[in-house]
């Protein structure tokens, strides 16, 4: 059966010839090819350029439209992925990392959650943590993220915004989406990565699922601009350390765009996403609140977990404790 909707597969790449090669191969040898590739570069002093034209005759044979766009400066990465999207042509876009591998049917089993149902914008999957030379590290991105029966449940039954507004548990080079949801997604506000901004405007309308079959390996290197978050007891004690007002200027960044996109023309979610997202924004508010000292901020956490805003809201129990925890400056 031929497939009716194009493919287009979108690369950010910046000074990333050490892995490049690997990844190109493994798109080239999809079961199911893309029409068109698009890699965006950031400014790359390295041989990540020659090595990405030295594939541009294998693309061209195999019938794959391959083209290499280049920003002056360095902008970052999810303005090198905007860029990257924005010069597709397909009816959806394939997210892709630099320095991962791909199993061979990872775009057909994306493309085939996507194309026979037009109310989804995006879907995303999960990958095996590998080192920098491709030796599994025994988990996978969801696995690593300590994702509970909860909130995979959410994701994959498309209620995702109940996941989500938690927290973050999407991986971009893990991800196809819809190439219209860019556009509703509008510009993605200072604070949020792409792939994560993409992810929650998608759930907000019930437009997100997550296919949890394993179908790459993202690359664990010192190189890596953004990689899957640490895990253990060294990451828990680094988030019970961070101080009070770095933790609030940061969500204090984030919420401001949040609350601007709610309120935005863009907006066109759904009640339940509303309402869960004005609940997240007066949670942080009273957050902001809480006194520097530990004893007097007791009550007031105990409260809210009671109320269960801290397991609707946030991860529960842990930022409770974090909130207890952490130090005011």
């Amino acid at each position: 059966m031929s497939n009716t909707l194009n493919v287009a597969v979108a690369m950010a790449t910046y000074n990333g010839g050490r892995f490049l090669e690997a990844q190109l191969r493994s798109i080239l040898d999809q079961t199911r090819l893309p029409e068109e590739i698009v890699i965006s570069d950031d400014g790359s002093t390295d041989d990540t350029l020659a090595i990405a034209q030295s594939f541009r005759a294998e693309a061209k044979r195999k019938g794959i439209r391959f083209s290499v766009v280049i920003h002056k400066g360095h902008s970052g990465v999810s303005v090198n992925f905007s860029h990257a999207v924005s010069k597709t042509r397909s009816d959806l876009v394939a997210l892709c990392d630099q320095d991962d591998v791909w199993l061979p049917n990872k775009l057909e089993i994306l493309s085939g959650v996507l194309e026979p149902d037009p109310s989804l914008l995006m879907v995303h999957s999960d990958a095996e943590l590998v080192d920098d030379s491709g030796k599994p590290l025994g988990m996978t991105v969801l696995e690593s993220l300590r994702i509970t029966g909860g909130e995979r449940h959410n994701l994959v039954t498309g209620h995702g915004i109940k996941a989500l507004v938690r927290r973050n548990l999407v991986t971009g080079s893990t991800s196809m989406i819809r190439r219209d949801l860019v556009a509703r997604a509008g510009v993605i506000p200072s604070g949020w990565l792409h792939d994560e901004w993409w992810a929650l405007v998608a759930a907000t309308t019930d437009s997100l699922v997550l296919n949890p079959h394993t179908l790459g390996l993202y690359r664990q290197h010192d190189d890596n601009q953004v990689g899957a978050n640490r895990s253990g007891w060294e990451r828990l004690m680094e988030r019970f350390a961070e101080p009070q007002t770095e933790f609030r200027k940061r969500h204090r960044e984030r919420h401001k765009g949040l609350q601007g996109y709610v309120k935005s023309p863009h907006w066109s979610g759904t009640e339940e996403a509303r309402s869960l997202i004005d609940g997240r924004l007066r949670h942080y508010q009273w957050q902001s609140t809480l006194p520097a000292s530990r004893m007097a901020r007791i009550p007031a956490i105990l409260g809210r977990v009671a109320a269960g805003e801290y397991f609707r809201y946030r991860r529960g129990v842990f930022d409770a404790l974090r909130d207890l925890m952490q130090p005011p400056e």
